[in-house]
Order: structure tokens, then C-alpha cells, then sequence
């Protein structure tokens, strides 16, 4: 529940497919083994509470996978708590509240607490865990509000393990191996909230090791202008109109079901002050449940990643930095292209992140490669000062061009790939993670 912004994506599928645009009924059968990712409790209700009620129903088996226990919405706790709320042993208690809630809430659609798997990672906190605390940082992450550097619920999947994004992937690998769904439902790398597009990444590399792959649902919880207002149905923005988009129709008990679920959560939304996301959470219960799958990327000819706030530039006119950007490959090279619309005027600084994937290395040990480029010192730093002295790149009035060798990323499979930019320390605008298939 995190910030504003959001990507627009173009030019990422490089084939016209019919099927894209047009909403296809998602279907349950009877026996499946069905896995939900959640960031947060709460989550899996306000996407999946649908997708729930029909696998019970079919006899299907439903798992939940909790990323985290949501111990850093601090506000509403504080109202829900009426009290000023300091000390790092409350919001743990708080964790353990919200793990109740959401085993009270999927439990009245019919999962058993035995199907409910809490791993108990820090809320808000695990996209920085993925972008920076791989093997060669030598301290785990440290959560701002609980002050834990490992995962601090006994009652958890995780208990014990240190903050760390092997611990994550290596948890989510082992579940997903363990249970063998047949259809996996995620949260979007679109989605505003850091810890919903951390969640996507490191399932996206779990499923990348897996030979017989399930179906991969994506589900959008936070995301400007979402749910849409004045509409009987959840729509997808826009933007995904280039994707599979399925649908799962609900029924009125089944809708009813669904706000029941979500009154559970009564540490989100304590008393009148929250009246306006009681009516978001409550504007999910609609006739129908929406999500998309997508295809690979691949880096076959050239890959624009556009940035979101061009679709906005009017509005956003004395404080936006509209921007996008091209890879293409040429040879042994991988060639960056950031191209701003309009020329700036102020310390900028370029962060590029490159972390590859290649089949049959763990991904733990392929270099996870972190380019700053800062205009107020012109310097080039990265994660292991690897490219310091290396790396060349070109400056012009509303670009910047460098190249990087695909050798130093290990000849990938695949690239895990993002960019933001910043000014004064403060990150104006970014492309969420995208995984390209590299050919």
C-alpha cells in the first residue's frame, strides 16, 4: 500500500496472439492442488477469495503461502491498539494478529490452518532484500519497526531463518516442490507495493528451475485507479490489455462469503479514520475475480521498457522525469539505452540492476550485478566495484548509452532486469523487474 507509482510496458510481446485482450473463463477442476502467494494477510482474500470458494467446492486442494506477516502497517495498528505504539516486541504482535486474522478469514471459505504456510519475511522490506542482500552482503537485512535480522515467529514456516534472499527462495522452492500444484496464483511485478513485486520475482526464479511448470495466474492487488470505480466487475487496467486475461464469475453467496472474509481484518482498518480502504478492500467484492498470464520476454531484436509517468506527463509536469528504455543485443554485448523526454535539469542519478539466470547454476551464485551512475560526482559504481574503472557510457542531454559483456553476467538464460531513477535521494520513478528471456 505503498506510493503511486506504476510502469507502463510496451513492445514486450513481439507476436500478435488473438487470444490477447480477450477475457477467458478461468476454470477449477475437481483433485487440483491449488497455490496462493500472499505479501501480506489479506491479501489472498482480496485476489483469491473466489478462486477459494470454487476449488473447495470442485475438492480441490488449497495451500496459501504468506511472504510476510505484515508487521509494518503501523498506522492502523496504532489506531486498532489506541495507543502510541514504539516498542519493536508490539508490531511482532502484531504479525501474530494478522497471521490470526487471515486463518480466521480463509478458514470461514473453507481452508484448513494446516494448508496455511507463514514464512514470516519482513514486511516491507523484502524487495530490499532481493535487490541487496544476496551471499556476498555479510549482514541480513534488518526490519525498520521490529529491529529482527531473522524471521521472529515460532509459530512460522521460516522461524529462525536470517533475513537473507536465499532463505526466501530456498523456503519458496522447497513449497512449491513439496505441494507440486497444478495452477500458482502471484501478485503482479505491476503491483505499487514493494513486497507484492518482490514476491513475483523470487517465485518467477523458483518456477524457472521446475521442469513440469504449473499454470501461473497473476493476481493485481494495488495499482492506481484499481479497482475500478462505477462497475460491477473488476477490470484490469489498461496495460494488460496485451495480456491473457481470465475471469472467475461469482455467485452472490460466494461474493457475500468474500466481505465476510474481509471484515476479519480488523487490525487493517480499526475505526471510522480508515473509512476510505475499509471501501477499497470492500470494492474487491464484485461479481467476478480478474487475472492475467503472460509470456516469455525475449531479447530477440529489441525490448522497450517504458516508464509509466509518460502517461501522466501533464499532471506530473514540475516533478515527473518521464523516461524509457531499450536493450538490445549485439553479439557478446548487452546495449542500455535511457532516453529521458525531456531534458534535465537537475543531479540525477541512474540505477540499473542485472541479475541472471542460467540453467543448472543456482541463481544465489550468478553475479548480481547493481550499475549507479550519480550526475553530481560522475561516477560509476556497482555492487562488487566490478565495473568501476570498466565501464564506458555516454551522457547527452537527455540520454545515456552503455554496453555491458555477456560474459560478465555468465552467458544468461534469462535476465532479471529493472532501472530507477533518482534525485536528492529520492526515487522519482522506475521499471518494475522484468524477466527477459535472453536468446
Amino acid at each position: 500500500m505503498n506510493g503511486y507509482f506504476k510502469i507502463v510496458l510496451f513492445g514486450l510481446l513481439l507476436y500478435v496472439n488473438l487470444s490477447y485482450g480477450s477475457i477467458n473463463n478461468l476454470l477449477i477442476d475437481g483433485g487440483e492442488k491449488i497455490l496462493i502467494f500472499a505479501p501480506h494477510p489479506d491479501d489472498e482474500v482480496l485476489g483469491c477469495a473466489g478462486v477459494i470458494q470454487k476449488a473447495i467446492k470442485s475438492n480441490a486442494n488449497v495451500y496459501i503461502v504468506y511472504l510476510t506477516n505484515g508487521d509494518h502497517n503501523q498506522i492502523p495498528y496504532r489506531f486498532y491498539e489506541k495507543k502510541l505504539v514504539l516498542k519493536p516486541s508490539a508490531y511482532i504482535e502484531l504479525g501474530e494478529i494478522r497471521r490470526k486474522e487471515s486463518t480466521k478469514a480463509t478458514g470461514m471459505l473453507g481452508i484448513p490452518s494446516k494448508n496455511l504456510i507463514f514464512l514470516g519475511y519482513p514486511d516491507f522490506g523484502t524487495l530490499k532484500i532481493w535487490e541487496n542482500y544476496w551471499k556476498n552482503n555479510e549482514k541480513p537485512f534488518m526490519s525498520f519497526l521490529t529491529r529482527a535480522t531473522k524471521v521472529p515467529y515460532k509459530e512460522n514456516y521460516s522461524f529462525g531463518k536470517p533475513y537473507i534472499s536465499e532463505s526466501i527462495l530456498g523456503d519458496i522452492k522447497q513449497i512449491i516442490n513439496d505441494i507440486r500444484p497444478s495452477k500458482i496464483f502471484i501478485t503482479s511485478n505491476y503491483d505499487t507495493n514493494v513486497d507484492h513485486r518482490a514476491l513475483y520475482n523470487f517465485v518467477r526464479v523458483a518456477l524457472l528451475d521446475m521442469e513440469n511448470k504449473p499454470d501461473v495466474f497473476i493476481y493485481l492487488v494495488h495499482f492506481k485507479g484499481h479497482p475500478q470505480k462505477n462497475s460491477q466487475e473488476l477490470l484490469l487496467p489498461d496495460i494488460f490489455s496485451n495480456f491473457y486475461l481470465y475471469k472467475l464469475s461469482l455467485e452472490d453467496n460466494e461474493i457475500q462469503n468474500k466481505m465476510t472474509a474481509i471484515q476479519c481484518f480488523k487490525s487493517q482498518v480499526p475505526d471510522e479514520f480508515f473509512i476510505s480502504k475499509k471501501h477499497w478492500m470492500f470494492s474487491f467484492t464484485r461479481g467476478n475475480e480478474i487475472f492475467y498470464k503472460e509470456d516469455d520476454i525475449s531479447l530477440e531484436r529489441e525490448i522497450k521498457l517504458e516508464s509509466e509517468r509518460e502517461a501522466e506527463f501533464e499532471s506530473y509536469i514540475n516533478k515527473s522525469y518521464p523516461f524509457y528504455i531499450l536493450l538490445t543485443k549485439s553479439g557478446e554485448f548487452l546495449n542500455i539505452e535511457f532516453i529521458h523526454r525531456k531534458r534535465i535539469l537537475v543531479p540525477t542519478g541512474y540505477i540499473f540492476y542485472f541479475f541472471p539466470y542460467k540453467y543448472g547454476i543456482e541463481f544465489s551464485k550468478m553475479p548480481k550485478n547493481i550499475i549507479n551512475l550519480t550526475k553530481e560526482k560522475e561516477v560509476v559504481t556497482s555492487e562488487d566495484n566490478k565495473y568501476v574503472q570498466e565501464l564506458k557510457y555516454e551522457r547527452l542531454k537527455n540520454k545515456i548509452s552503455f554496453r555491458i559483456k555477456l560474459s560478465d553476467l555468465n552467458y544468461p538464460d534469462y535476465l532479471f532486469f529493472s532501472s530507477s531513477i533518482k534525485t536528492g535521494g529520492i526515487t522519482y520513478d522506475f521499471i518494475p523487474w522484468e524477466v527477459i528471456k535472453i536468446k
